[in-house]
């Protein structure tokens, strides 16, 4: 005698079952019109926006430069973290630049000083007078907060730009010998007030 088993689904699961599989078959449709599941999560961290130096003597020139300028100012040297875009002018967005950040025990992040790199000295001696009017015009000081404090000095071929806000510096202390400190260094950019 043979035994007869079964293949009906009881009344109880199939009451569930035509749900699930409207859910399921719905999720593989959105999934498939939105272009699949989300992507996986980076590994490694983003890419800076920053344009890069044209070499790695280049950047490690102003690296060097910039690491001297802080530690002469008594303060610690931080590599990284986000990145930093001076207001300049239009015609110089794209120069590469680097960041180094001076960072004091109240202010461990750090303050950015920036190397803007020119392709030469003569380059960079001719933007000086473009910049220093670029940062005293009215619809750049709108960009900025109204306390901003711009330190600019040219060393051969780099611009470098100090930006503070006295009422909102972590370590003003800190800020003022770093500004005293790049004062020192190179050629200052006139601002005209």
């Amino acid at each position: 005698m043979a035994t007869r088993v079964s293949t009906a689904i009881p009344p109880r699961r199939r009451r569930l079952t035509g749900p699930i599989v409207v859910l399921v078959g719905g999720f593989a449709l959105f999934t498939w019109l939105s272009g699949g599941p989300p992507p996986p999560e980076p590994t490694l961290p983003p890419a800076s926006a920053a344009p890069t130096p044209r070499s790695a003597a280049e950047t490690e020139q102003a690296t060097a430069l910039l690491s001297q300028i802080i530690r002469a100012a008594g303060l610690g040297v931080v590599m990284g973290g986000p990145d930093v875009r001076p207001p300049l002018p239009p015609e110089f967005t794209s120069l590469p630049r680097v960041v180094v950040r001076g960072a004091s025990s109240l202010d461990p992040s750090g303050m950015p000083l920036i190397a803007v790199l020119f392709p030469s000295i003569g380059d960079a001696g001719a933007a000086s007078e473009r910049i220093g009017d670029y940062l005293a015009a009215p619809n750049t000081l709108v960009l900025v907060p109204p306390d901003a404090r711009f330190t600019v000095q040219r060393s051969g071929s780099w611009i470098i730009f100090f930006q503070r806000t006295p009422s909102g510096d972590p370590d003003p202390a800190a800020a003022d010998l770093l500004e005293t400190t790049l004062t020192s260094y190179g050629e200052a950019v006139t601002i005209p007030r």
